[in-house]
């Protein structure tokens, strides 16, 4: 008898929950008396009904483009016909590239840290430098000091006429100066063929 009596208190438990949140609804009130949508919980997105298909397309989508950057980055790291390798240092005497005007003096300092620079490019040392676009476009290439850089980066701190360059170590991006960075003139770089 008593686990009858169990079984009907719990079946009413259940009927009075289900009630009320009937009742809820039907008013449009939430259990904190808020409005009751179907959005209220989740707010500045919107719900989508997809199916399992559609998600594994998404997915696989995504795979997919994550493959294709990383055999692209490879093709660009390995070394072509006629070309400087990805990480070779650059010179006047290596390529050919000549100095081009003056574009003068430029404050520069060093960073590092593996990574992908905001051209998509991967970081290379005596080759990929940041600056700012106003300046020096993404692309550009300039002689420092006998090297010729290509402008792949930007950096929140990098303003007006200063160039960060990319070094492999932390050592040697401290290491421009012992004040951490230094002036020098830069120049284009005119490819000659």
């Amino acid at each position: 008898m008593r686990l009858a009596e169990l079984k009907t208190m719990a079946a009413a438990v259940v009927l009075a929950a289900v009630v009320s949140s009937s009742a809820l609804a039907a008013e449009n009130q939430g259990p904190t008396g808020s409005a009751w949508n179907d959005t209220s919980l989740v707010n500045g997105y919107s719900l989508e009904d997809t199916t399992d298909a559609e998600l594994d397309a998404e997915i696989q989508s995504e795979l997919y483009a994550e493959e294709m950057l990383e055999a692209h980055l490879k093709e660009l790291a390995k070394a072509r016909p006629g070309e400087t390798p990805v990480g070779a240092k650059v010179t006047e005497e290596s390529t050919h590239y000549t100095k081009g005007q003056s574009l003068g003096t430029f404050k520069l300092t060093g960073y590092y840290g593996d990574g992908i620079t905001y051209s998509g490019a991967p970081t290379v040392a005596d080759h990929t430098i940041a600056a700012d676009r106003t300046v020096l476009p993404i692309g550009t290439k300039v002689f420092i000091n006998n090297t010729v850089y290509t402008v792949e980066d930007i950096g929140s701190g990098v303003k007006g006429k200063m160039i960060d360059i990319y070094y492999d170590t932390y050592e040697e991006a401290a290491g421009v100066t012992a004040l951490g960075w230094r002036y020098a003139e830069v120049y284009t770089a005119v490819y000659t063929g």
